[in-house]
């Protein structure tokens, strides 16, 4: 995003998120002005999500983000770059595909049902699912 005016959150909102994923069910941001207007309200009406406000000053009531912004921070400094930007596309891959250990699997796996493969992956022949692992994704699935 260039800018943070309420239309341009609307946009980013509908366009971003809505158009990939449906709609979601609660919307939870901080108290920026943008998110207070009467557009950004209406849409979140009209898509039937709750509108929830952190707590003004208070980081650790979006504690969900601020620990991702604390492992987000980490992996760019680890890359050997003077722009952030550089880095950020493998810095996201790698925190998407890495396995978590409370949900028994990795946020990509959640949203398109099977790992994706990694760079890395590609120097090596591409081994075929067998059908155990069809099976086993199924129960899973049905879980």
């Amino acid at each position: 995003m260039i800018e943070i005016t309420a239309e341009a959150c609307a946009t980013a909102l509908v366009s971003g998120w809505i158009s990939r994923f449906g709609c979601p069910t609660q919307v939870t941001t901080d108290q920026g002005l943008q998110f207070e207007s009467a557009l950004f309200k209406s849409i979140t009406s009209m898509v039937g999500a709750r509108h929830f406000r952190t707590t003004s000053y208070h980081p650790s009531s979006n504690g969900m983000i601020e620990r991702l912004h604390r492992q987000l921070k980490a992996a760019i400094m680890c890359h050997n770059t003077s722009q952030w930007t550089e880095a950020l596309p493998l810095v996201l891959l790698g925190i998407r595909t890495s396995w978590k250990e409370d949900i028994q699997s990795s946020a990509a796996e959640l949203v398109y049902g099977e790992p994706l493969r990694l760079p890395g992956q590609f120097l090596f022949p591409y081994e075929d699912h067998t059908t155990s692992d069809v099976t086993f994704f199924a129960v899973r699935l049905a879980e």
